[in-house]
């Protein structure tokens, strides 16, 4: 027997292991080459909180009794506080090095994002059969954008698991007992203490039993998610702040009372729609929006919470699209099944069916283009390399950076300095501000976006011994996404200034 056939038969036998597999070691890809951040909230809400209070700074001022702590702000504390403990039980062996540490951080959650594969194949497979399973299951473990998402630190995509595991145990028998339907109510409602906008999708699953007459059922699962809920994150809000639930109360205040339109990226009530129809890649997104829509009442379960979920994102203020990631694989595993149902009803077209293959060999080709540049993409690569490079000098007790770079993740430096930024257009003004204010900078961090020889000159007015210490380019994505849109975008080359004042000789 050929290799090729070897394998036919072994995925012939076992194809979600196979699936798994394949999923796996994408994901360990993006472990090990996709460093850095994707968003602000990915590193600064998550790593840079937690690496912070193992060290006892607290950045942000989250916690109680720190000094720039005004009280409960709207922020979810479970998260961040599992990072607090992986940190803390990884300097506990001896890993302190904050680029190791990511290492460890990215592996886990490759390996925790499997789960969304392996329900995501599970739930296809009690529902639609082996075929629509395998395809569901290919799908959410090879879309372009899945590895790359995976191993990101981002509270939209890893509230997903519990979601899945919570339908999975739900609907795995025809009648489920009542301790299984309360169980699968814990388990779902763990992913509200992960990500608060779950409740959309907890609520909708609770409306879609009661849609279907489930009654007995939605009450039990209604009062099992509930319970996790206040459980999880009421003891948490409570261990901090003498109450519970306040974290949660305030962020409702916050998004309710707070936002205002123009505070956050807004647009139109189909901007979801679009953008999920282009990360899908058209046309094949059509074909699977076609499948979500066509055979809602068939999978109720699956589409109520996914349709409120992007009915009240589409209309809510504050549009965020990393806002939409929770909803994506559940649109997958719904559009799947119902693609490949509305394909076999209407297999007699023949142009329809031609159009079919076409559009899938297309996304296999792009599918498998973008797979290869994003499961690698470093993002924002400069500023984190920058911050290594100067993790080489000891006790960096204050930093500046020009105004158009953005805030710098110190967690990657491993201490934390005061940083304070210079306008970029006074720069004299700005160091004098600082000199005055008692910060005399180690360093000064320019980028390429201005005119650095100016902003040099001007700066050494008050900080004559600055010299050139090192450039620190950004990664191709980042460049490319400069080069494309760059009124929202920072040109990501970062040259470092050192002040010989404090640190004559360079490392």
């Amino acid at each position: 027997m050929s290799i090729i056939n070897y394998f036919k038969a072994y995925y012939a036998q076992k194809p979600l292991a196979c699936i798994l597999t394949v999923a796996l070691l994408l994901r360990l890809v993006a472990a090990i080459f996709a460093r850095g951040y994707g968003m602000y909230d990915d590193h600064f809400y998550v790593i840079e909180e937690a690496g912070s209070l193992v060290d006892s700074v607290d950045a942000f001022g989250w916690l109680p009794g720190s000094p720039n702590n005004a009280g409960p702000a709207g922020l979810n504390l479970v998260y961040m506080g599992l990072h607090y403990l992986l940190f803390t039980l990884l300097n506990a062996v001896g890993l302190t090095a904050p680029d190791a540490k990511m290492y460890v951080v990215r592996a886990l959650h490759a390996v925790y994002s499997l789960s969304i594969v392996y329900f995501g194949y599970k739930i296809a497979g009690r529902y639609a059969g082996k075929k629509p399973a395998a395809q569901v299951g290919w799908l959410l473990a090879a879309f372009w954008f899945m590895p790359w998402l995976s191993v990101r630190n981002l509270v939209e995509v890893h509230c997903i698991p519990f979601l899945l595991w919570g339908l999975w145990m739900y609907i795995k028998r025809d009648s489920p007992g009542v301790k299984t339907v309360l169980l699968s109510g814990l388990v779902a409602g763990l992913a509200f203490s992960i990500r608060y906008q779950a409740i959309f999708m907890l609520a909708g699953f609770g409306l879609a039993l009661l849609c279907l007459r489930q009654f007995r059922s939605a009450l039990v699962w209604g009062g099992g998610a509930l319970f996790s809920m206040v459980a999880v994150q009421g003891c948490v809000d409570l261990y901090f702040w003498g109450k519970p639930c306040v974290e949660f109360i305030e962020y409702l205040h916050y998004n309710l009372v707070v936002v205002q339109p123009g505070d956050y990226p807004g647009g139109g009530p189909f901007k979801y729609v679009a953008l999920i129809a282009g990360i899908l890649i058209p046309p094949v997104s059509v074909f699977i929006f076609a499948g979500f829509f066509a055979r809602w009442r068939k999978y109720l379960l699956l589409f109520l919470p996914s349709f409120i979920f992007l009915l009240f994102h589409s209309f809510f203020v504050n549009k965020q699209e990393r806002f939409i990631l929770t909803i994506v694989p559940f649109i997958i595993i719904l559009g799947a099944m119902g693609w490949s149902e509305l394909l076999a009803a209407y297999g007699k077209v023949a142009w329809l069916q031609k159009l079919a293959r076409g559009s899938w060999k297309f996304f296999v080709v792009a599918n498998a283009l973008l797979l290869c540049v994003i499961s690698v993409h470093y993002s924002k690569k400069a500023r984190v390399e920058a911050m290594l490079y100067l993790s080489r000098y000891p006790q960096v007790e204050q930093l500046a950076r020009m105004s158009n770079i953005p805030v710098l993740p110190l967690f990657y430096l491993g201490e934390w300095p005061a940083e304070q930024p210079i306008d970029r257009h006074d720069a004299a003004a700005g160091a004098l501000r600082l000199l005055e204010s008692g910060m005399e900078p180690r360093f000064v961090l320019l980028a390429a976006d201005g005119n650095v020889a100016e902003q040099v000159d001007a700066l050494k007015q008050h900080l004559p011994e600055l010299v050139f210490e090192a450039e620190i380019k950004p990664s191709l994505i980042d460049n490319l996404m400069f080069f494309l849109n760059p009124r929202h975008n920072v040109n990501e080359t970062i040259y470092i200034y050192r002040n010989q004042k404090y640190f004559p000789e360079k490392r």
